[in-house]
Order: structure tokens, then sequence, then C-alpha cells
């Protein structure tokens, strides 16, 4: 068998990651006092419900908001509590310093940035202008703050939302204006103007996030305070599967599902509560490691298949695999040689999704720059010949002996430096 050699002093692009669930990019478009039942199969959103139809989407038919009014909602989201605030009004004790989504992503080499539609410049810190309301921007309150803080360049308006996709950040929110998040005029105005303006808007980067490895989510803050706090969400993407599921989500576990893709600390309430399931096509997993799947089907009897190539086979319980007749399959010390296998689960009311798990290693530069250096990586361990190697990150990765991996992909923005000669093998199928 031959090998790729594959040599280099700097690289420094983005690319597709082809055998990892963590995105690109995550756009979460924000939308206002609507219940799930005014705006799924309502004809005065035509756009949306393209939307949530469309084959690389999963709806949420059990998500809620957690309060009222709207801006503590949009903290608990963003940061995982209200921080104390229960009401719309100008915040006091600024700035927050607790922990929160942006400040994470920033500290562990990613990017972020708000796009307010009418926010008159970046960093702007007033409470109104035009049809702007600071009360839906979040990360304003932690503004320039030396600790947990978000840079006030990175408080955007809607206007440098940017046209060339691959150049957003790896996590961004979209506000929308009052009049066209769905918060002002009658019903019918208000639900026919946001999803005109989501259509306008958004309808490109969603098309261009389903074939670029990205996903675009939808939610809101709360519902009309008639409808039990019941909200529409949904999450787009490439590997997405598509399909209505009844996981009850809150806004914890919307901040929870991004944390988790990113290999983020929680923040606040986030932490007990479970990410978003089921929905990836591919699931990563340690070499060695173990992983869960469970399945979005409820029956009476289960029982888990395998697909290692050759079509679905049954699996019994052995030193590998627990719960194999149950809902939930444990994947325990899991081989190198199981990358790519595809699980689902029989039960007698049909098939649950089928997902595919790869066997991949993140590079998260926690101590240093080098390679060799196993706790640099999220595994705990330094990739292999067996190892899908993803670099997501900016944080700086520097190769000091001739590695041998199975594949290797960079992406946001990742820089990789190449000493005293030294080799990056590609080891071929």
């Amino acid at each position: 068998m031959k090998y790729l050699l594959i040599l280099f002093l700097q690289v420094v692009h983005t690319s597709v990651l082809p055998a990892q669930i963590a995105p690109a990019h995550i756009v979460v478009l924000v939308l206002e006092n609507k219940s799930y039942s005014q705006v799924a199969g309502n004809p005065l959103t035509p756009f949306i419900n393209s939307v949530i139809a469309d084959g690389h989407t999963a709806l949420f038919t059990q998500s809620y908001g957690l309060t009222y009014p709207s801006q503590p909602n949009y903290l608990h989201l963003f940061s995982g509590s209200s921080q104390g605030i229960a009401t719309n009004d100008l915040p006091t004790g600024l700035p927050f310093v607790a922990p929160n989504l942006g400040a994470t992503l920033l500290q562990k080499g990613f990017s972020f940035a708000g796009y307010s539609e009418d926010l008159p410049a970046a960093g702007y810190n007033g409470e109104v202008s035009g049809a702007y309301a600071r009360k839906h921007n979040p990360w304003v309150n932690w503004q320039g703050n030396a600790a947990n803080g978000i840079p006030a360049a990175l408080n955007k308006p809607f206007t440098e939302f940017p046209s060339d996709f691959s150049t957003l950040p790896t996590v961004c929110f979209v506000i929308p204006n009052q009049d066209n998040d769905m918060h002002n005029g009658t019903l019918e105005e208000a639900l026919a103007k946001g999803d005109a303006w989501v259509q306008r808007n958004l309808s490109g980067y969603i098309r261009w996030c389903k074939s670029n490895n990205s996903v675009f989510m939808i939610t809101f803050d709360e519902d009309d305070h008639f409808h039990n706090n019941q909200i529409l969400t949904s999450v787009t993407g490439e590997q997405v599967i598509a399909g209505n599921y009844s996981q009850p989500l809150t806004h914890y576990n919307i901040l929870r599902t991004i944390q988790d893709l990113y290999l983020l600390p929680y923040a606040g309430k986030s932490a007990d509560s479970a990410a978003i399931k089921n929905i990836w096509k591919k699931v990563a997993v340690c070499k060695g490691g173990g992983i869960a799947l469970t399945a979005n089907i409820t029956a009476n009897t289960y029982q888990w298949q395998v697909n290692a190539g050759s079509g679905f086979v049954n699996i019994a319980n052995n030193a590998n695999y627990n719960g194999a007749n149950t809902a939930t399959l444990q994947l325990v010390n899991t081989p190198s040689a199981w990358d790519g296998y595809r699980y689902r689960c029989q039960g007698d009311t049909g098939y649950s999704n089928t997902q595919t798990i790869t066997i991949n290693n993140y590079w998260v530069g926690a101590v240093s720059d080098a390679w060799e250096n196993p706790l640099n990586w999220n595994c705990g361990s330094t990739p292999d010949a067996s190892t899908n190697v993803i670099v997501h990150t900016n944080r700086p990765l520097a190769l000091n002996s001739s590695v041998t991996v199975k594949s290797f992909t960079i992406s946001g923005g990742g820089i990789v430096t190449q000493k005293s000669n030294q080799q990056l093998i590609i080891a071929p199928e």
C-alpha cells in the first residue's frame, strides 16, 4: 500500500468538514412573540414553512420559552441565565461578567458576532435606534468587559452580514428589528413581514449552509402569552436528518447544543441541560471511547442494528455494546476499525434515524502548539493512522515530527506549521 505524503510549511484556509458534526458556521435567527401553532403551517409564513419542511431541516415540536418578557429569554439563550434580569428595562450592574457563549467561543479560538438590524454602528450601547431594541441584544451587556467580555466590534449592524458566507464567524446571531421580527403590528402583519424579511435576507445563506457543512437555526424568544410558551425551533444543515422531533427543548438546550458542538465549557443552566440528539447524520467518537445512540422512535420492542458495509445486521450485547434491545445503545471501547459504521434501531413501530460514527480527534491546543502533546487533543491522546484529524480553531498547531493520520481537515481559520521538514502522511483507504 502506498501513502500520500503531504509536505507543507504553513496552511491557512477554510474547507468543508466531511467527517464530523461540528459545523463550519452556525447562524441563529431569533424571532419574537409567536407560538408554534401561529407559525407552523400558517399560509402567512410560506417561506419559514418551506424551511421547516426542507429535506435538511429538523423541526422541534416541543420547544418552549423559559419566561416572559423578552430580555430574560435572550439572556438565557446566550448565557444560560437571566443574570437576575426580569424585565425589559436597561439592566443594572453592567457590564456582566458571567460566562456566555460568545466569550467561550473567543476564548477557545473560534469566532463570534451578533448582527442586529437598525443598530446604528458597531458597538452601539443605546437602548433604541429606529426599530432596534437593546433588550433583544444580549451580548451588548458584556461589551468591553475584561472578564468574559465581548469586544464592541463584534456587536455589529446587520448591514455587515457578509455576502461571502464562508467569512461568517463560527457562530453568530441575527436579530431583525421590531418591525421585521414579528414583534410589531397585528398578527397578520407581523407574520407576513417577518416571513418576507427572512426570505429576503437569509434565503441565500440557508441554501448555502446545506452544502457547506453549516447550520441555520430558527427560534423564538417566547410565545404570545396564550400557548403555554410553546415556540417554533428548527435546525437546518448539511449534516441534519430531516424530520419532526419531540425532544423537549428550552433555550438552555439550544445553548448546550452549540457548546457541545465546539467542545466549549458550559454557561449557567446549560450545564444541567441535554443537547439536541438524534438529528446529526454523523456522530464523532474518540478511538477507544464511548458514545450513546438513542432511538428517535417510541416502541414496545427495540433491536439495534449495524451496517459495517455489507448491510444491516442485528447487534447483541458484548464487550463493545450495551443496550442492544433498549432505546439507547451504548458503544464502549470503540475500535478504530468502526469508523464509518452506520447504526439504526428497529422497533415494532418502524426504524429510527440512521447515524454514522466517525473516529475523530479535534485539535484544541489547550496547553501549547505541539501536536505531540496529548493534552492538546480533545481525546486526550495524539492521533494515529486510524484517526480523522480536525483543526477547527485558530489555536496554532506545530508539527514537530512525522505523523500518519486517516484524514486531515482544516477549518475555522486553522493555522498549521511544519518544523524541521517533518511530514504529515495521509493513509488512504
